[in-house]
């Protein structure tokens, strides 16, 4: 389980983007999406993949705010898609230096949030709202994952 010791509220994240509620339902299918391929890939926890499709195939594409930054959007998608599956075959190397790289390139996918944050609020306050946000879009520590994934039998 991640340390959540730095943040115990939870965050108002309909101001990370600045009241825009299609930005946060879009942030949060996103998010729920992603979740859900982590839990089929792991095996380890279960998965309503009707949910999982009607998000993907349905509610993400008819967002307006995916509409407006789709060709930006996709580009992220790639580029966190690959990052998680290279991550996948580096957690299980066996190797310490790829283990520490897998936990970046897993979570690569926060870039989603952080454009979101960005387009809604400009770069100064979207770095300012990040340095919290970014705890709660990532709980997991380094320390911690590491530690789970350390032997790579398990896996």
């Amino acid at each position: 389980m991640p340390n959540n010791d730095s943040h115990t509220l939870e965050p108002d994240r309909l101001q990370w983007f600045a009241g825009d509620r299609d930005a946060l339902d879009l942030y949060e299918r996103l998010v729920y999406a992603i979740h859900a391929w982590d839990d089929l890939v792991d095996q380890d926890k279960p998965v309503n993949v009707n949910d999982m499709v009607a998000n993907l195939f349905l509610y993400i594409p008819q967002n307006p705010v995916f509409r407006r930054y789709e060709g930006e959007l996709r580009a992220l998608f790639m580029t966190g898609m690959v990052g998680y599956m290279a991550a996948n075959a580096m957690e299980k190397s066996g190797n310490e230096h790829k283990l520490e790289l897998a936990h970046y390139l897993r979570y690569t996918i926060i870039n989603m949030g952080v454009f979101l944050i960005t387009i809604f609020n400009g770069p100064a306050r979207a770095a300012v709202i990040l340095e919290e946000a970014a705890m709660t879009m990532i709980p997991e520590r380094l320390a911690d994952y590491v530690k789970e994934h350390s032997n790579a039998d398990t896996h």
